[in-house]
């Protein structure tokens, strides 16, 4: 029982790490299983009893799969965090264009009584990037998906786009 519950502590931190990072964590989680296949093979080699690889290849790659599967479940929840806050500012700058006929010249003007919706990406809470056109009376809306990928709210749209 107890190595159940390192492999899945392990797993779990695994997890976070890569799962909270950017599009270059999952990079260098290819670079940690590589490392540990590396080391399991030398592992292999220098032990004599079967019985002891056995069972320490099947704990190495049982917390490297449980680490890809929380990375992923982990991003996933990081994505739906973010988006939803993308959501609530957007909504907060339309309520302010309907009560103000105007577009706010910056988002440090819609705040009121609460704070601001920030985005989580690379372990901290960031600022949305919020572009004005005052000849159009339109706005962006971007945050970064994963360090590599941009994703932005065009207001003339009304969808939200990926890009790179």
């Amino acid at each position: 029982m107890k190595k159940w519950i390192l492999i899945l502590f392990f797993s779990i931190l695994i997890g976070l790490y890569f799962g909270l990072g950017t599009i270059f964590g999952f990079f260098k989680l290819l670079l940690f299983f590589g490392l540990s296949t590396l080391i399991f093979i030398v592992l292999i080699l220098i032990w004599q009893k079967q019985f002891r690889k056995r069972n320490y290849a099947i704990r190495i790659y049982l917390t490297i799969c449980f680490g890809l599967i929380f990375s992923l479940l982990i991003f996933q929840l990081k994505k739906a965090y973010n988006q939803h806050n993308a959501n609530l500012l957007t909504e907060q700058i339309i309520d302010f264009r309907n009560n103000n006929n105007r577009l706010p010249n910056s988002i440090a003007e819609l705040k009121k009584d609460t704070e601001l919706p920030k985005y989580f990406d690379q372990f901290e809470l960031k600022d949305f990037e919020y572009s004005l056109n005052q000849k159009t009376n339109e706005f962006n809306l971007s945050y970064s998906l994963d360090g590599w990928h941009i994703n932005e709210f065009n207001s003339k749209t009304k969808e939200w786009e990926t890009r790179d």
